[in-house]
């Protein structure tokens, strides 16, 4: 795929890098000048330097061919500026960084592939690695009203059950059984078996409520 990626800081960097290694073309937009020669220094991968707000760098940068384009500046109102320049070139994929939780609903209503808010799912993390002992959240979705956590079966009263039978609460559901290596897509005739890793998409308020069925 050919990325542009727009904003060089440290989530840009560590981006970049990972797609790099998996063979994608890579193309960074960095608007402060130091920091860009930096990065043209020590990545494999074209860097330029300009705004990323403007039409000029953006067609420069190659966004008429891009398959996609990450906007990760710190500040939201540019992201937003840059998002719905974006939609004007076609761009397939936009994913882009919401730095304030309360200007989610911003970045959806411009219908692009997905925003994602650091500061939530930092917050979340955090807050499941100090009070959840059981369950391991993935991603905090939905401004943090939903969750994807990663729960083991351990119920021993569950094994062999179909998921339509196991009495998950409404709100949460088991959209992927990983065991001995295989991926299986949940459905409700799926049999679950002990020790089966479950990627569980469930609403906040009923997460302590499916660990309980599950552990």
């Amino acid at each position: 795929m050919y990325i542009i990626i727009i904003g060089g800081g440290g989530i840009g960097k560590s981006l970049s890098n990972h797609l790099v290694s998996e063979g994608h073309e890579v193309v960074i937009i960095e608007r402060e000048e130091e920091r860009g020669k930096t990065l043209a220094d020590s990545m494999d991968l074209i860097v330029i330097h300009g705004d990323g707000s403007s039409t000029e760098i953006l067609k420069d940068a190659g966004v008429e061919r891009a398959d996609a384009v990450a906007v990760l500046t710190a500040d939201d109102n540019t992201n937003l500026t840059i998002c719905q320049m974006l939609k004007k070139f076609n761009v397939p994929k936009i994913v882009a960084r919401v730095n304030e939780p309360d200007k989610k609903d911003l970045y959806i209503s411009l219908e692009i592939t997905a925003s994602i808010s650091i500061v939530s799912a930092a917050v979340s993390q955090i807050k499941n690695a100090l009070t959840k002992e059981k369950g391991r959240s993935m991603m905090s979705i939905a401004g943090g009203n939903a969750e994807v956590v990663e729960i083991r079966l351990t119920n021993e009263k569950l094994d062999g059950k179909k998921i339509k039978d196991i009495g998950l609460p409404y709100g949460a559901l088991i959209g992927v059984v990983y065991r001995n290596g295989e991926v299986i897509i949940g459905t409700d005739e799926t049999i679950l078996k002990k020790e089966d890793v479950l990627t569980v998409i469930t609403k906040t308020e009923v997460i302590q409520d499916v660990t309980t069925i599950l552990k």
